[in-house]
């Protein structure tokens, strides 16, 4: 398991931004459009889009900030089709602003009352002064991972409690690994399969909204082909912020290796073992790398 460092923020802000929509430091505005046009628009509003837009660690502790103007041809049925940057400010902001506009459905273009396909172009802001944390929705997530004897494929399981006060329905926005399958999300006592599938540039996207204090999802983890066996790699994105959370691995005899040791181990009463990994806090779309492996 990677150890996270953490850093001391000192930045300078010496230019201000102003900001016409202000969502974790970035704002929107569309392009000038012919008059008998009516334009694209995010749906759920622009703030949709700016939950989309995060503003990493490593950007902010080296100072990084200024816009980033992503140019989205939007069909007429409201998917962004292609995009590009157009104005670039530093690799990992670009690739956060493309990511997220990507991502998102639209009200398309109308002429004459009748959708149209259409190029927008979407400036978005990044700045350190107007940066503020996210709080965590949650007060308690657990990731629990159960391989199988063959460790081919890995049944991987999330499932958290949201805090009281919330306002309903919460938007959840989760990366798969491209190896998953089986996908599914808990809704009142019934898993369901996922339907709601977005792509960007990062990967595939599962996408849906929560109306409960409760939240659970889940997919099955299949090696690729390729890689070196036995071995479960995963990249754990989420578009909430975390506490301090925990790792769960759930076995029978097979014995297993992580690149760190564990922070407890039980037996559980069926035989089977179970190794807890108490994990710092991740800020929203803050990667997290897990790896486990079989001792052949």
């Amino acid at each position: 398991m990677r150890a996270r460092i953490q850093h001391i923020l000192v930045v300078s802000t010496g230019v201000i931004w102003i900001c016409t929509l202000l969502i974790q430091c970035a704002w929107f505005k569309g392009e000038a459009l012919d008059p008998g046009i009516i334009k694209p628009h995010p749906i759920g509003g622009y703030e949709a889009l700016g939950k989309r837009i995060y503003y990493p660690r490593a950007a902010r502790e080296i100072g990084v900030e200024g816009q980033v103007t992503v140019k989205a041809f939007v069909s007429k049925d409201g998917r962004v089709t292609d995009s590009r940057i157009s104005r670039k400010l530093n690799p990992e902001l670009d690739r956060i602003a493309l990511n997220a506009v990507q991502r998102t459905l639209f009200e398309p273009a109308l002429k004459n009352g009748m959708p149209v396909d259409i190029w927008i172009s979407i400036p978005i802001v990044f700045a350190l002064q107007d940066w503020h944390p996210k709080s965590s929705p949650f007060t308690k997530f657990e990731l629990t991972v159960r391989p199988d004897p063959s460790y081919q494929t890995f049944a991987v399981e999330m499932q958290g409690q949201l805090s009281a006060d919330l306002e309903w329905p919460l938007h959840f926005e989760f990366l798969l690994p491209l190896n998953a399958d089986n996908v599914w999300v808990q809704t009142g006592l019934k898993n369901k399969p996922a339907t709601r599938i977005v792509w960007d540039e990062s990967g595939e996207w599962l996408v849906f909204d929560v109306n409960e204090s409760m939240v659970a999802l889940g997919f099955n983890y299949r090696s690729l082909a390729g890689q070196t066996a036995h071995k479960f790699r995963y990249k754990f994105i989420l578009n909430h912020p975390l506490p301090d959370w925990q790792l769960a691995v759930v076995y029978g005899n097979q014995q297993v290796h992580f690149t760190q040791d564990p922070n407890q181990v039980f037996e559980q009463a069926d035989g089977s073992l179970r190794l807890e990994y108490n994990l710092e806090s991740l800020e929203a779309y803050e990667p997290r790398y897990l790896e486990l492996e079989l001792i052949e």
